[in-house]
């Protein structure tokens, strides 16, 4: 990918910045209590439903959506499957209430999500040298990720978070890169993706002309089915060394300027 300077890292969260603290099991169980969670928030409420119909219809629709999209969990919009079930019962949520109401469905999973170690610090790092920070990540709710995002204490750094439910498309799909690069103004060989998956971070950045960075790889049960072709451009064994990985790539470019950009949020 060259020897251009860097300006700008992408981060993956799920796997790269966060962790699950539980097993497979724990996090269905995590599901169902959400989903328990979000029957009482509507009926406190007042949307008056038969707890028994609810769940019938709530896994009716999960389970129906999962079929058309191979049985993954990640390809689902909460927001939609919520607002369908509602809609058949008469209900149709505001767009505050929605959103009310998958915080409800997703919290007890939010709780078993945690920092990875050493990701404040390099993150926290990389922010002080000026570099332009952000999260993609592929999700069935937009809200889930930036919740996720700020329950790891990581929101105020990153600039935007962008996430496959609100850009309705899924990593490795180089829209999702390619939009933040305009954003930041910035030239994509100058864009770092650093993440977990080969496909979803490694092959999304290559096809988006930017350098993909694996990390925790060896974790990720994905990358042992990757069939692809994509080569990362650096592997770490931990997220606490990205900062020095990129201090010397951008070094080797022989450019120490930390470029303006048009897109700034305040927080």
């Amino acid at each position: 990918m060259g020897t251009a300077p860097v300006y700008g890292i992408i981060f993956d969260l799920m796997g790269t910045l966060a962790t699950f603290a539980g097993t497979r099991r724990e996090l269905h169980a995590a599901w169902e209590r959400g989903a328990h969670d979000l029957y009482r928030h509507l009926r406190a409420t007042g949307r008056d439903i038969a707890s028994d119909d609810f769940a019938h219809a709530l896994q009716a629709t999960f389970e129906a959506d999962l079929a058309q999209n191979g049985g993954n969990p990640r390809e689902l919009s909460v927001e939609s499957v919520m607002t369908r079930v509602l809609d058949g019962f008469g209900y149709h949520l505001t767009a505050d209430e929605n959103a009310a109401a998958q915080r409800a469905y997703f919290m007890p999973e939010l709780d078993g999500w945690h920092i990875v170690p050493g990701a404040l610090e390099a993150v926290e790092a990389l922010n002080a040298e000026g570099f332009r920070l952000a999260v993609v990540s592929n999700a069935p709710s937009h809200l889930f990720v930036e919740e996720a995002v700020a329950k790891i204490g990581l929101r105020p750094f990153f600039s935007p978070v962008m996430s496959s439910a609100l850009a309705g498309a899924r990593k490795p799909d180089p829209r999702l890169f390619l939009t933040i690069a305009s954003a930041w103004e910035l030239d994509p060989a100058t864009i770092v993706v650093i993440g977990d998956g080969l496909l979803s971070d490694i092959e999304g950045a290559h096809a988006a002309g930017m350098r993909g960075v694996l990390v925790h790889g060896e974790a990720n049960p994905e990358n042992t089915a990757y069939g692809g072709a994509a080569t990362p451009d650096a592997m770490l064994t931990a997220i606490a060394d990205a900062p020095a990985l990129i201090e010397r790539w951008h070094a080797a470019a022989g450019d120490d300027a930390r470029p303006e950009t048009g897109f700034i949020e305040d927080f």
